[in-house]
């Protein structure tokens, strides 16, 4: 989990050091490169705090993907039994290798359907926990995403719970309707003064860094155990 935290952090400081760019090119309009003066337009300068959506976007979903394979690696190396974790984990474990098992298997002709069902559920309760995310996150994280399916993973508290970021619905919205073609960059980057633009990107670096903080509190602490 380190190791994704500090990638984290390595991007956080990619878009900071992005951001001042678009700031200096707010107030001089263009920058000095040796005795040459490159001029940014209003259509330049706006198509540069769009791509900050973009920019803000993958960090969000890039990172929580990283944080959730996280969880499932600690886990398989782990090497716990069904028995040995959290009801979550279980639910998790069932859905992803044992959905439809009846349709999946052919039914002996010595073995009644209750007995095949017993038979498949004492396996299960003598499997290794071997867990891989593939699930699809594509265009779809908010906060509200997220706390969703770090309840799922049994990242249940208060704190979280109640934690928002309306950032990140901004962000999602509007990194979707630039890869979309539903808006064009210098349209998207009309709309948002530069200041509006810093704030969102404070609250959306701030609410990831949160939510990374607390995956890592739940893998070093092993909650995922019971």
């Amino acid at each position: 989990m380190d190791l994704v935290i500090l990638e984290f952090e390595d991007k956080v400081e990619e878009i900071n050091e992005y951001f001042e760019f678009v700031k200096i090119t707010t107030h001089l309009r263009g920058f000095s490169d040796n005795t040459d003066m490159i001029q940014v337009s209003q259509t330049v300068h706006n198509v540069l705090k769009a791509n900050m959506f973009l920019l803000l976007y993958n960090l969000v979903e890039s990172s929580f993907k990283n944080a959730l394979e996280n969880i499932c690696l600690q886990i398989t190396n782990d090497r716990l039994k069904y028995q040995n974790v959290i009801p979550e984990i279980k639910k998790i474990w069932i859905n992803k290798e044992y959905r439809n098992f009846e349709q999946q298997c052919t039914l002996p002709r010595d073995m009644s359907k209750p007995e095949f069902i017993m038979n498949k559920i004492d396996t299960i309760a003598e499997d290794m926990i071997l867990l891989t995310f593939n699930d699809e996150l594509s265009g779809n994280v908010t906060s509200t995403h997220i706390k969703a399916l770090v309840k799922e993973y049994g990242l249940n508290s208060d704190e979280v719970n109640n934690r928002d970021s309306e950032a990140s619905f901004i962000v999602k919205g509007k990194r979707n309707s630039l890869a979309h073609g539903n808006e064009s960059f210098n349209e998207c980057g009309r709309g948002y003064a530069i200041e509006r633009l810093e704030n969102i990107k404070n609250e959306s670096i701030d609410y990831m860094r949160f939510i990374l903080e607390h995956i890592q509190i739940f893998i070093e602490e092993k909650k995922y155990a019971n």
